[in-house]
This record gives structure tokens, sequence and C-alpha cells, in this order.
């Protein structure tokens, strides 16, 4: 499984996934930091990857009747620490499938 990392998860969180061997996209890295929230789905639909984000318009916008994703794990960045999202992320790519994923919300 693919994590899409949104532009406002942090460094921190990306090198621990990626450490963790867990092949993760960063939107910063990309390129795309400041483009619309719905480009971000599309893309990390096309790429077939999991969005990792802190953001709640994107429960908002996956929640819009038609809008497809391969899932979408949120982080609360308030109630949720930097090692938590960490292990968060790495349990769920390991229990769950790119399929039980696709059009889903996990919530950290």
């Amino acid at each position: 499984m693919k994590i899409f990392a949104d532009e406002n998860i942090e460094r921190s969180i990306i090198d621990g996934l990626r450490r963790r061997k867990i092949e993760v996209i960063s939107v910063i890295e990309l390129g795309y930091e400041g483009l619309p929230d719905e480009f971000h789905i599309q893309k990390a639909y096309e790429i077939k990857a999991v969005i990792l984000t802190h953001d709640f318009d994107f429960l908002r916008i996956a929640s819009k009747p038609g809008i497809n994703h391969c899932g979408i794990i949120f982080a609360h960045s308030k109630n949720v620490s930097i090692g938590q999202c960490i292990r968060g992320v790495e349990l769920i790519i390991n229990i769950l499938t790119v399929e039980d994923m696709k059009n889903h919300v996990e919530f950290l």
C-alpha cells in the first residue's frame, strides 16, 4: 500500500514511515504544494495511493457522491502525536488491504 502524504504531514512522519519501509509519496516533494484538495484526491487515485492527512477538508470532499479514492487515513494533528501517527499508519498497512481501503476513511 502506497501512502500519499498531504502537504500538512510533518517531515518527521514521512521519514518515520520510510524507515519502516513504507512507500510514501510526498505532495511537497512532488511540487504539488498549494494545489486544491480535489487535485490531491484525484492524483492519489491515479497512482493508487492512500491519502494521509490532518486536513478535515478531505473528509468533506470524500463524502460527496461520485468521489472515488483509494482511501484516506485521517490523523487529527492535535490528538495524534508523531509517533502515534507512524505506528497507526503502519498498523493499518499491516492489517487492511488495498481493497479494504478503497473509498474508506480510517481515523487515527
